[in-house]
């Protein structure tokens, strides 16, 4: 009996000898996501209105194809990356899209970033950049094809969406 009691009193003491115990918190914060702003509205003009008729523009708001290329209205699209954490990791897409008339198909450039600075990336194609040191603001030049999928009447105007994607690596 003497031994059973020694053996108890032995593990009590040897799981309670604790000398001190705390709890502490890790800590997180999550980056504020990156604003994208249009500064420049995409343009390309005046287009033939018959179905087939495609307007390329190209990185320098050159506009060919079946479009006037001396409307005044004709300009290169410009989006801005701003609110920018420095030496962050993104990836960048810009994909063209289609409305009921027209399919635009983008190309653009990256400016600016730290890393990844690009010319005539080609629609949907997801592009990896590292924000710079100082955390500067990133533009994007947003050229390409518009393409008549449906005749359009003429004098009226017409557009089409394209979606700017900026997601942390």
């Amino acid at each position: 009996m003497k031994k059973i009691l020694a053996a108890t009193l032995l593990t009590v003491a040897t799981t309670s000898a604790f000398a001190a115990s705390e709890t502490y918190q890790a800590t997180v914060t999550a980056l504020q996501e990156p604003t994208i702003t249009e500064t420049a509205a995409l343009n390309f003009g005046s287009i033939v209105p018959t179905a087939t008729s495609t307007c390329n523009m190209d990185n320098a708001g050159t506009i060919t194809g079946a479009c006037d290329a001396s409307d005044a209205n004709i300009l290169i699209g410009a989006v801005s990356l701003t609110d920018l954490v420095a030496n962050t990791a993104l990836t960048v897409t810009i994909t063209g899209g289609s409305s009921a008339n027209l399919t635009f198909d983008a190309d653009w450039d990256i400016n600016n970033a730290g890393t990844g600075d690009a010319d005539g990336i080609t629609d949907g194609t997801a592009t990896n950049i590292t924000v710079d040191g100082t955390a500067s603001t990133i533009t994007l030049d947003v050229y390409g094809d518009m393409t008549v999928d449906t005749a359009l009447t003429s004098g009226q105007t017409y557009t089409v969406d394209y979606t700017v994607e900026v997601v942390f690596q």
